[in-house]
């Protein structure tokens, strides 16, 4: 018998907007008695993402104290509500055992799981005009805080329920046993009205496919070893001595790291459609339509983890040929996404710095940085709230078509990041020079072994450089 199932809205949303959704649940044979629908205030600049995470745990356990909600249930979520869910399950669950989780299957339509850069404007005069007429221009600023790209709460949040911590709290919510996540998402931007104001390449019209997948990947570089090569590659080899040396050292998952968390791109979706199956996306076909209704329905009845597994190479599959270079435009190009924060070696943030990405044997091909700059790179939000952190959106698709193509024949075909600081004054600089010195990594290649940038995902990257005080900062002398 299917599990009772939790709907959760996103921001300036409410439970109205879902009960399409509910209908055609109740349609495919699920009981209305177990159908529930949340509510939460999203609009209110005092209420943040962890207040309604504790009220939404305070709102389950009534129901559950009261009889009328049977765990585990199944939750879908759309937007913010996925930040909501993953608040709310890693703050109160994290490290149960199967017994105690209260949730099975999360099924996820268009999570802002690593922001949206519509939050930003969420927060401008056009978002207090467009949404925030009628609650007295309150457009949930600190919801919005939290949705901003690369904010200190998804740090923060990533570190809770996906990453290690590194301080021996390695609990989980998600497992075979314990929580199984679903992301559907679109890639059709808005096509109507003044919501075409915010579309953006490998985006739904609000949150990009890379920021809904759940799947992310965490590193640190740290520079400040000075027997560690300024520049290495990704080869299993060079990865080990990298983390020996403690320069390039990838984050640990909280979870078992064989577990994929399946993800289908829904190419004739945007934000707005992705939450009902009664209807078509523009230019969906019926076919389009069925297979979507299809992926909702695999989710809500996967029978156990092996499917689980399954599901996850079907709809990536589905994704990889909907998003095929050869058929897809820029709108519909896989992407990635990059949340860089600076810090130097006493974990003091640095905000003045610039990223690069360079060629190899850049000094002689020195117009395909700015190719990349120019034509790949299609975003570079500094976070409003840390000057240290900045999210860098990709196009992938350009990554192979404009700058690997352009790389000389007889070259290795290879993207390097490249940091240089300014110096903090006269008397302390970074690196080892005052001006001009930089580190260099290699984060992507045309040969797939030697990647760590992957499709149509979130990573962060923690850079710790060197900090150096001049000869003059202490002296010794002879009495």
């Amino acid at each position: 018998m299917p599990n009772p199932i939790v709907i959760v809205h996103g921001w300036s949303d409410t439970s109205d907007s879902f009960k399409p959704l509910a209908q055609w649940l109740k349609s495919q044979g699920f009981k209305t008695l177990d159908l529930f629908l949340g509510d939460y205030i999203s609009m209110e600049d005092d209420v943040t993402i962890d207040d309604a995470a504790k009220a939404m745990e305070r709102a389950v356990q009534a129901r559950i104290q009261s009889g009328k909600l049977k765990k585990p249930f199944d939750l879908i979520v759309h937007s913010t509500g996925g930040l909501v869910s993953r608040t709310w399950l890693s703050s109160y669950y994290t490290g149960k055992p199967a017994g105690e989780m209260p949730v099975k299957r999360l099924i996820m339509l268009a999570p802002a799981n690593f922001g949206s850069a519509l939050a930003t404007v969420g927060q401008t005069v056009l978002g207090r005009v467009v949404k925030g007429w009628g609650h007295g221009f309150h457009t949930g600023k600190q919801m919005l805080n939290g949705l901003e790209l690369g904010s200190p709460f998804q740090w923060d949040l990533a570190l809770r329920d996906l990453f290690d911590a590194g301080v021996g709290n390695a609990g989980t919510i998600y497992g075979a046993d314990l929580v199984w996540p679903f992301v559907l998402v679109g890639s059709m931007p808005y096509q109507h009205g003044l919501r075409q104001m915010v579309n953006e390449h490998g985006c739904d019209g609000t949150v990009r496919v890379a920021a809904a997948n759940l799947n992310a990947y965490g590193a640190t570089l740290d520079f400040t070893n000075p027997t560690a090569p300024t520049v290495m590659g990704m080869t299993a080899a060079n990865n080990e001595a990298a983390v020996q040396h403690g320069s390039f050292t990838p984050w640990v998952y909280r979870y078992d790291e064989r577990m994929a968390f399946p993800l289908a791109v829904m190419n004739r979706r945007d934000h707005a459609s992705i939450i009902d199956p009664t209807i078509k996306g523009d230019d969906e076909t019926a076919a389009e339509q069925q297979q979507f209704q299809q992926f909702l329905l695999a989710a809500l009845n996967c029978p156990n983890y092996a499917q689980y597994q399954q599901i996850e190479q079907d709809w990536r599959a589905h994704s990889d040929k909907v998003q095929d270079p050869a058929i897809a435009d820029d709108d519909h190009a896989m992407h990635l996404q990059l949340n860089v924060f600076v810090v130097d070696e006493y974990q003091k943030p640095v905000t003045d710095y610039l990223i690069e990405f360079l060629a190899p044997n850049y000094a002689q091909t020195t117009d395909l940085t700015g190719v990349f700059h120019d034509k790949v790179i299609q975003d570079v939000h500094p976070c409003t709230q840390n000057a240290a952190l900045r999210t860098i959106f990709i196009n992938r698709q350009r990554l192979f078509s404009l700058f690997y193509e352009a790389i000389p024949t007889g070259q290795l075909k290879q993207l390097r990041l490249s940091i240089s600081a300014s110096a903090p004054g006269d008397n302390v600089h970074y690196f080892s020079e005052a001006y001009g010195a930089e580190g260099e990594f290699i984060v992507h290649s045309e040969d797939e072994a030697d990647r760590w940038l992957r499709r149509n995902a979130t990573h962060f990257l923690k850079i710790v450089i060197p900090r150096q005080p001049s000869d003059k900062v202490f002296t010794l002398k002879n009495p």
